[in-house]
C-alpha cells in the first residue's frame, strides 16, 4: 500500500509571538541574540522556531505555516518588551508569571474582539488563551519572574490589517488585524489535498486491521476530548480529518468500518447539517439563518441572522438553550453524512471551546 506524501508541519502565530518574546528577553537580559528559540509546548514536547532578528527588547519571527495554506504564513511577528512605567490600556491582559507580572498587549496588525462568543472577552486584544499561556510559561523558563518585576509584551504584525481581510475575522467581530492563535503551538496541514490522501490511507489501514470503529476529529481539542471520553479507542483509531468530512466518511465506508464517532465543535456540526463536504472557513461560512431548517423552535431571543457563528449564538442564548439547539442539529447532521456512508452507524460527540461535552 503506497503511503501518501508527508506534509511539512509549521508553527502558529502564538508560537511565533512566544519565540520572539523569549528572544527579545534573552537579548535584553543576557546580551545574547539567538537565531532560534526552543519552546516548551502546551501539550508537552518542544519546538524550535527560527528567529529572524533579535536585539535587546525586540525580536522578529517569520510565521511559517508549513504546507498548510495559511494566509499568515510568511508574515513578520514582532515583539517589543518594555519595563514600567507604561500607560495602562483596558484591552490588555495583566497576568502573573512567577513572582512577576506580564502585561500582554496587541500592537499594529493585531485585532480587538468586538462581539461575544469567542475565547477572548469583548474589548480585549485577539490574543487567545493558549498563546498567552505559552508566553507566560516560556518567559518563566527563560528567567522572568524569578524576582518581583513587571514587563510589557507588545505583539505586532505589520501586515496584519491586510491579512485579516482574507480571514473570517471581520465577520466574527475581530477588528483591526489578525488573531494570535494556537492551542498546540504547531500547525498541522489539514486543508491540503495530500492531507485528504492521508485520511483515506489511515481509514483503509483500520479496515485492513479489521477495526470496526473510528473516531473522526477536526483538530487537537476534539482529539484530546475524544481520547478522554472514549479511552478504549487506540490512538490509530482517532483520525484527524480537519475539514474533509465527506472524504473521511466515504473512505470509512469503503474500508468496511461499521461505526464512526464524529468529534467536533458546534460550528462544524452546523456545517455538517447543511451538507457541506468541505468545511474550510475560506470555502464555507456559517449561514446561521439556515438553523430554522433544522431546529423546530429556536429559543426566545435567538436571532441567528445577526450572529457571526455558533459561538456568538451560544453567548447570546446561554448554555442550556444552546445545548437544545445542538441536540436538534445532530439528526440533521447524521442525515447529511449518511449520503456519503449509508451503512455506517454514526455517533456525534460535540464539544465547546474548553473541551467540555455539549452532546
Amino acid at each position: 500500500m503506497k503511503l501518501p506524501p508527508v506534509l511539512r508541519e509549521g508553527f502558529t502565530t502564538g508560537s511565533a509571538a512566544t519565540a520572539a518574546a523569549v528572544a527579545a528577553f534573552r537579548a535584553r537580559r543576557g546580551g545574547v541574540t539567538p537565531d532560534a528559540v526552543t519552546l516548551l509546548l502546551p501539550g508537552g514536547g518542544q519546538l524550535t522556531v527560527p528567529v529572524a532578528t533579535a536585539e535587546p527588547g525586540r525580536a522578529v519571527v517569520i510565521k511559517d505555516g508549513g504546507d498548510d495554506p495559511d494566509v499568515t504564513s510568511g508574515a513578520a511577528v514582532v515583539v517589543t518588551l518594555r519595563e514600567p512605567p507604561f500607560a495602562a490600556d483596558p484591552r490588555d491582559y495583566v497576568e502573573p508569571c512567577g513572582a512577576g507580572v506580564l502585561t500582554l498587549r496587541g500592537g499594529v496588525g493585531v485585532g480587538v474582539v468586538t462581539r461575544p462568543g469567542l475565547a477572548v472577552p469583548v474589548g480585549h486584544w485577539a490574543i487567545n488563551p493558549g498563546p498567552r499561556r505559552m508566553l507566560r510559561e516560556n518567559l518563566r523558563a527563560a528567567g522572568f519572574g524569578s524576582d518581583p518585576e513587571a514587563l510589557l509584551v507588545e505583539i505586532s504584525v505589520p501586515k496584519g490589517v491586510e491579512l485579516a481581510a482574507e480571514t473570517l475575522n471581520p465577520t466574527l467581530g475581530i477588528c483591526g488585524g489578525i488573531s494570535i492563535l494556537g492551542n498546540s503551538g504547531i500547525v498541522r496541514p489539514y486543508s491540503h489535498a495530500a492531507y485528504a490522501a492521508t485520511i483515506c490511507w489511515q481509514l483503509r489501514q483500520l479496515g485492513v486491521e479489521r477495526r470496526a470503529v473510528a473516531a473522526l476529529v477536526t483538530g487537537n481539542r476534539s482529539a484530546a476530548a475524544i481520547q478522554r471520553d472514549y479511552p478504549d479507542l487506540a490512538e490509530t483509531q482517532i483520525v484527524r480529518i480537519g475539514d474533509y468530512i465527506q472524504v473521511a466518511v466515504r473512505a470509512a465506508a469503503r474500508a468496511g468500518l461499521r461505526r464512526l464517532i464524529i468529534g467536533c465543535m458546534a460550528g462544524k456540526l452546523f456545517k455538517y447539517a447543511c451538507g457541506l463536504g468541505n468545511t474550510h472557513a475560506h470555502r464555507t461560512r456559517q449561514e446561521l439563518a439556515r438553523l430554522r431548517e433544522f431546529v423546530a423552535e429556536l429559543p426566545p431571543g435567538a436571532a441567528p441572522e445577526r450572529c457571526s457563528g455558533m459561538s456568538e449564538l451560544a453567548a447570546a442564548i446561554g448554555p442550556e438553550a444552546f445545548r437544545r439547539v445542538v441536540i436538534e442539529l445532530v439528526p440533521a447532521a447524521k442525515r447529511a453524512l449518511r449520503n456519503w456512508g449509508p451503512e455506517l452507524e454514526l455517533e456525534f460527540a460535540v464539544y465547546d471551546e474548553t473541551g467540555e461535552r455539549i452532546e
